[in-house]
């Protein structure tokens, strides 16, 4: 575990629409998962994504990754636990835990990274107040 805050739980109750033919968790559900808990973590750290996104920053997804263990299906319910990775002056990288909350089975885990960008979609360093908000403590 690394000294950022703790991890976020999101729960989630699958939907018809996230599910394919077979009946089981469309894989590419899991990347949206992930990004729905990156934005409740962020809330829940006190930094809503949408004050990132209006002060003309966002992060770029650069790299993304899942690895898929065991099948969730419609009306299951979901955990998506995700935890900040590390932090470095112009990225940022998640991880991501998916279990099925009724077994507890570990359905998937992946990342994401994420490079800071401002309104015309530039590198930019990541604004001291979003990586103080990110870590929970002042960098200086």
């Amino acid at each position: 575990m690394s000294d950022y805050a703790a991890p976020h739980t999101l729960d989630i109750t699958v939907r018809f629409a996230e599910t394919d033919q077979m009946g089981v968790v469309h894989h590419a559900s899991y990347i949206v998962w992930f990004e729905a808990g990156r934005v409740a973590w962020m809330g829940a750290a006190g930094l809503p994504y949408v004050q990132i996104s209006n002060a003309g920053y966002n992060f770029a997804v650069t790299d993304v990754q899942c690895r898929y263990r065991a099948a969730l299906r419609f009306g299951d319910p979901v955990q998506v636990i995700t935890r900040l990775v590390s932090l470095r002056s112009r990225q940022v990288e998640f991880g991501y835990a998916v279990m099925n909350s009724a077994s507890g089975v570990l359905c998937a885990t992946g990342s994401s990274s994420h490079i800071c960008v401002d309104r015309a979609g530039a590198m930019t360093r990541i604004p001291d107040w979003v990586a103080e908000g990110l870590t929970g403590k002042s960098e200086r």
